[in-house]
């Protein structure tokens, strides 16, 4: 979320007055927040203190009311866009969302304005799995903008967040960013030719392919706001994504948290305390072996219930568990030289190619087998996997090293 407030802030002095290269001072005295930061920060409030209510359900659960969660998140989202919007009423809004901010009974106005995409982030960090961050962009964003361009700008925007904060290579990202838009396009060709617009379809696309070409996260601001256009919006996307997958640098971050004021900053300052995702969680690119610290492998069917197997290498004595329905529990302490062995094969396992969710190919396949598989380091980032009857091409390898214990 600060990513998206960063890039609003630095592009703040340049949407009327574009700047066309990546030359340039980020944080002037003619910086300031607009509407893109203070709808950013009214969802993630939203999100918040919906949990606050009733926490999001986790995979699988079909317990009676589990997804009124989702009702709540659809009514504080407009509670809360609608209480910072009437505290800032002169921060930039367009005419339609101004309108719909100040009426005593908002109705969604069929916008796909891009909107939609910059204010969405939060939920980015809020789902638990690839399908619910798609159904909870769409919560946040259907209360206004109920256009499918809109929706599909918000969902982009939320998924690829979801997918960089989990470590997710730039080119898996891409692939699935694809299924929203064309990205057959470089910044370099359009940098030229590129006219302001305030609609989704474009605006999102480019703001995605500036932070599939940076380096950095200063790069990723730096790119997008020389893509000209509606820039303090394009570069509030791309910063969203950018931090998700770089993290923050702390010289840029506290320049930028100085704009907000107390009541905005109370927001954020909260929202880090609730979800964590601060600068020091951010992807550590360089991993050697004993920095994988926990795995967790839980594989079951429609029959046999779960097993559930974990192995923790985070204290000076390696513990592997084994326990599930219908399966003998099993604890053991491992040798050093079996721990290393491990961590080993969990390292060359790559995990950090692997899709985030796989689903069948063949949907007639129905071998009951649904499996969920997450990986600890040592710099705090868990990445997560989950497959429904599909499973990565070394499964087989997978299963040997959970099986191991059979041989201690």
């Amino acid at each position: 979320m600060l990513g998206a407030i960063i890039g609003d802030i630095v592009g703040s002095r340049f949407e009327f007055n574009n700047n066309r290269t990546k030359e340039f001072e980020l944080f002037t005295s003619d910086c300031f927040v607009t509407d893109d930061s203070i709808m950013t920060l009214a969802i993630a409030k939203a999100v918040m203190e919906t949990e606050k209510h009733m926490p999001f359900p986790k995979p699988g659960d079909m317990s009676e009311g589990a997804d009124d969660s989702y009702d709540i998140l659809g009514r504080l989202s407009v509670r809360y866009m609608q209480e910072l919007g009437r505290k800032y009423p002169n921060c930039g809004f367009g005419g339609m969302f101004y309108k719909w901010v100040f009426n005593d009974d908002p109705e969604p106005y069929n916008s796909y304005g891009n909107g939609a995409a910059m204010r969405v982030s939060s939920v980015g960090y809020a789902a638990h799995i690839g399908s619910d961050v798609v159904r909870l962009a769409e919560i946040v964003t259907e209360v206004t903008h109920d256009h499918p361009e809109g929706i599909k700008g918000a969902q982009a925007v939320a998924e690829a967040v979801f997918m960089a904060r989990r470590g997710t290579l730039k080119s898996d990202i891409r692939k699935n960013m694809e299924r929203y838009y064309d990205l057959n396009f470089t910044i370099d060709s359009i940098r030229d030719s590129y006219k302001f617009n305030e609609t989704c379809q474009e605006t999102v696309p480019q703001a995605i392919a500036a932070f599939l070409e940076s380096n950095s996260f200063e790069d990723a601001i730096r790119i997008a706001i020389s893509v000209g256009g509606d820039s303090d919006t394009l570069a509030a996307i791309t910063g969203s994504i950018a931090e998700a997958y770089y993290g923050v640098p702390d010289d840029i971050r506290k320049k930028a948290l100085a704009y907000l004021d107390d009541d905005l900053r109370a927001i954020f300052d909260e929202w880090e305390d609730v979800y964590c995702y601060s600068r020091d969680r951010k992807w550590q690119k360089s991993i050697s072996p004993d920095d994988i610290l926990k795995v967790s492998f839980n594989i079951g069917g429609f029959h046999d219930g779960y097993t559930y197997y974990n192995y923790d290498f985070s204290k000076d004595d390696t513990i592997f568990s084994v326990s599930g329905w219908n399966t003998a529990s099993l604890e053991k302490i491992l040798s050093a030289d079996k721990k290393s062995e491990l961590q080993q094969k969990f390292y060359d396992l790559h995990t950090e190619y692997w899709n985030h969710d796989y689903h069948p190919i063949d949907m007639c396949v129905l071998d009951g087998t649904q499996w969920s598989f997450s990986i600890t380091y040592r710099n705090g980032q868990t990445l997560v996997y989950e497959g429904d009857n599909a499973y990565p091409e070394n499964w087989d390898v997978v299963l040997n090293i959970f099986k191991i214990y059979l041989t201690f």
